[in-house]
């Protein structure tokens, strides 16, 4: 990015999709930087009425604490979805004893505070391939936090916390990170049940500026659950946001490595998805009820796509699909708004009905580093044991299944998605695709045994004739395969797994020594 407040801005196709936003009014200090990391909520909208269309990646709507209840989808346009929000649950809208349909609580986790605590982060190191150190805790964030309720089986919320390493350890970027690890529940038959959880580290510079708000409840007499929460306009393009601090994504410095380790309520089973590259999983009982789970991963550059629109122009379709995505605002008065990555049922058709309106060319990429879990794999069995975790997919596609891989005449089949060039609209994009999977569950796939197993990984869809890379290998219980270097539109990706059939061993008859035979004495 040019550096200065006023940013350059780029028209790649009509309408216009622009790619900085001109602020004025906000210090220097507030400016963005040359290293600042692409934020889709920073395009110009044209104010009121405009939308800024694009995929949107996990962590990056929802990074606080909450108590509400969920509005569900809508089928019409005419229809709303309006969350209610809570300060505790002894608000009567969230009050367990009043049974309240949808009770939804995100909790953020904190660092443990004790050999003994349970849902928290144990410990963070960063570094690259070759050299890893553990983080520095410096703070928690400012806002809002809920207590703990054991009655209900509630966990509560921390905020976000900041981290840093030495300068050294940080490969000329960022050293300072902001992680947000929450856990999502839902109330069932009286207590909260965990559901799903998240991980998300990001590099973080500080902008300071009056213009920055940290979150709130609002205390006064005229609140009502829908506006309970307090929001500024830089509430979603801050990593964290508090009264005069904003902290500025930044993107991973190349060879970024990342080991984080949890304690998680074993309730969260299942698989795992995200933005990694060569990820190690990890996975031991901590206690009877969590378990220590540890994610050894590189970060992943990702394209980005945007395309800016008006709602004044919207047919019934994009109208519908405007309220249930949801949206947000940019900052110049517009909203941002699309399909979440890791659900293909959204973000692949998304993709596909924008691909011709951005010419099949990404606006920018950025470095992620984030992982959640996700539900389970269709066609066989074996992948509906949530008691543990099974198995992780993580991929750099624009769009991709955000599940276990769905089991089908004995393929595993896994569905991507992206824009077919990079932002100088000539190279193109090269797909990386990893799976871990409890060997187990390969086993009771295929019905094998416990001998080695062999992988045939195919990359189906369009007609590239450069061929993927792809490697296999199984350690400590865990299946890795890989694949890399394809490209998109969209793509199926099939692995498919076998054995040798056993060399059956010769049996070799004994061979008989021929029978001694008595000589005989002369009869006398």
């Amino acid at each position: 990015m040019s550096e200065g407040v006023c940013k350059e801005v780029k028209r790649i196709s009509a309408p216009l999709v622009i790619l900085f936003l001109c602020l004025s009014g906000l210090n220097s200090e507030s400016a963005h930087a040359a290293s600042d990391a692409y934020d889709p909520l920073l395009t110009v909208t044209g104010g009121p009425g405009g939308v800024v269309e694009y995929v949107v990646e996990g962590g990056a709507v929802d990074r606080n604490g909450y108590l509400g209840i969920d509005p569900g989808s809508v089928s019409s346009s005419s229809d709303s979805r309006t969350w209610q929000w809570c300060a505790s649950l002894q608000d009567k809208v969230c009050n367990p004893s009043n049974f309240p349909q949808r009770l939804k609580a995100m909790s953020v986790l904190p660092p443990c505070m004790s050999n003994s605590q349970e849902n928290c982060i144990e410990s963070l190191e960063i570094g690259n391939s070759t050299a890893i150190v553990k983080a520095r805790l410096i703070r928690l964030t400012n806002g809002i936090t809920f207590e703990p309720d054991p009655k209900y089986d509630y966990i509560g919320s921390s905020t976000i916390s900041l981290w840093s390493i030495p300068e050294s350890f940080a490969g000329g970027g960022s050293a300072t990170f902001a992680l947000d690890p929450k856990a999502s529940a839902y109330l069932q038959n009286g207590k909260f049940r965990v559901a799903d959880f998240s991980a998300e580290v990001v590099p973080y510079r500080e902008a300071h500026g009056d213009q920055y708000k940290q979150q709130r409840i609002d205390t006064s007499t005229n609140a009502t659950p829908e506006h309970l929460y307090t929001y500024s306009r830089y509430a979603q393009t801050c990593v964290f946001e508090e009264d005069g601090i904003c902290g500025v994504a930044q993107d991973f410095a190349p060879d970024t490595r990342i080991r984080l380790v949890v304690r998680l309520t074993k309730q969260v089973g299942g698989w795992f998805h995200g933005r990694l590259k060569d990820p190690v999983l990890d996975v031991q009982d901590f206690s009877a009820t969590s378990a220590r789970i540890t994610v050894d991963a590189a970060s992943v550059t990702v394209p980005r796509m945007a395309y800016v629109a008006n709602r004044a122009n919207f047919n019934e379709k994009e109208k519908v699909a405007y309220q249930n995505m949801g949206y947000w605002p940019t900052l110049d008065d517009g909203n941002g708004s699309g399909a979440q990555a890791g659900n293909p049922w959204d973000s692949l058709p998304f993709i596909e009905y924008y691909r011709a309106k951005v010419k099949d060319t990404a606006i920018a990429t950025n470095t992620f580093w984030n992982l959640s879990t996700v539900a389970t794999g269709a066609g066989s069995n074996c992948f509906q044991d949530k008691s543990k975790l099974l198995g992780m997919v993580t991929t750099n596609a624009m769009a991709y299944d955000g599940g276990s891989p769905s089991y089908d005449d004995g393929v595993l089949n896994y569905r991507v998605a992206g824009l077919h060039f990079m932002p100088d609209g000539v190279t193109p994009v090269r797909g990386t695709y990893s799976l871990l999977m409890r060997s187990e569950v390969a086993r009771c796939l295929y019905g094998l045994t416990p001998a080695p197993i062999k992988a045939t990984i195919s990359i189906v869809g369009g007609n590239d004739s450069v061929v993927a890379t792809t490697s296999m290998g199984e350690r400590n219980g865990w299946l890795s395969l890989s694949a890399a270097g394809f490209t998109f539109s969209e793509k199926n990706i099939q692995v498919k797994l076998s054995q040798d059939a056993p060399v059956a061993t010769p049996v070799v008859a004994p061979t008989m020594a021929p029978a001694t035979v008595p000589a005989t004495k002369p009869v006398a």
